[in-house]
């Protein structure tokens, strides 16, 4: 297929000849000047090697192939202004896209229940395929094979969009049997304690609270690790051992284990939720729609995220 010598503006010029059977008029109709129009006709007929349009006494009219070119033409033009008029769109109900969202374990547990039923309601064809953060996490966002990414703000990319979900805190939890923790934990106790934490990957080796502890001088001695958060409620039972980890995590586990939650008593900055996007997705309608509906999810749930710099996606 050769389109060098006949671009989309003769084609146009084609089929008001072909309508109007008259250079003037199809001149006027486009807004051309007739010298123009008749040297598009020129063109025309050396390219189909028809006379397209002739005069047959006082009136012009369409030879034999114009006539069979003219609906074709003209059918053609409009698939061609709906290619190029077409914009990107994304319908949440009909949509069977799939969406690979990284997540850490705190929030696999405490916030992506909430969006998967909301998902199942108002995006049933959607998939969502949820990994867990690997070494290769800024490599994998550079290259597109994540749509979007839940973390903590200090573990965000800074190279992408990011926007605030809600706020958590640090809180202890203990075995309800543990007698050698009060109603209120003291520093000085929670650091004579015997502490289980969270065994991090090896691309960040420390929890947000022990970047904290660390930082302000403080030691403790740790006489567990464990690979996930949500494990650390049922290994401290029928133990003295005191966990450190997020209160809702904390919450959602003390209806089903026998733990009371108190106060951390280090005052560690609360924790920042948020959701990140590679910066070539901002504007992507599936994306969008997507990260609105993190973003309402969190709302409804937790109330307005904090005040921190935002990338807004309505879909």
């Amino acid at each position: 297929m050769n389109l060098q010598k006949l671009d989309l503006n003769l084609l146009v010029a084609l089929n008001v000849l072909l309508t109007e059977q008259s250079v003037t008029r199809a001149a006027q109709r486009i807004f051309l000047s007739q010298p123009a129009m008749s040297g598009a006709l020129t063109r025309l007929r050396e390219h189909f090697q028809d006379e397209l349009i002739t005069r047959v006494g006082r009136s012009m009219v369409l030879t034999p192939f114009g006539a069979q070119l003219a609906p074709q033409v003209s059918e053609l033009l409009a698939r061609i202004g709906h290619v190029i008029g077409h914009r990107p769109f994304f319908d949440p109900m009909h949509s069977d896209r799939e969406f690979v969202i990284v997540t850490s374990e705190y929030l696999l547990a405490v916030f992506m229940p909430h969006v998967t039923a909301r998902l199942a309601a108002e995006a049933p064809g959607v998939t969502l395929n949820l990994q867990l953060r690997s070494q290769d996490h800024e490599q994998r966002m550079l290259t597109g094979q994540i749509d979007m990414a839940l973390t903590i703000s200090g573990l965000a990319l800074p190279a992408h969009p990011t926007t605030p979900l809600f706020l958590d805190e640090y809180v202890c939890v203990a075995w309800q049997g543990n007698t050698r923790i009060g109603q209120q934990l003291t520093l000085e106790d929670f650091l004579a304690s015997s502490h289980a934490v969270r065994l991090m990957p090896r691309d960040h080796s420390f929890t947000l609270e022990e970047v904290w502890l660390n930082a302000q001088g403080h030691r403790r001695k740790v006489a567990l690790r464990v690979p996930t958060f949500d494990a650390l409620p049922r290994l401290i039972v029928g133990t003295h051992l005191i966990a450190p980890m997020q209160r809702r995590l904390a919450e959602i586990s003390a209806q089903s284990q026998p733990i009371r939650i108190l106060p951390h008593p280090a005052n560690i900055p609360p924790l920042v939720a948020v959701l990140q996007w590679p910066s070539f997705r901002e504007n992507d309608p599936g994306n969008q729609w997507l990260r609105w509906l993190f973003q309402d999810t969190a709302l409804k749930l937790f109330g307005p995220p904090p005040s921190l710099p935002v990338t807004h996606a309505k879909p």
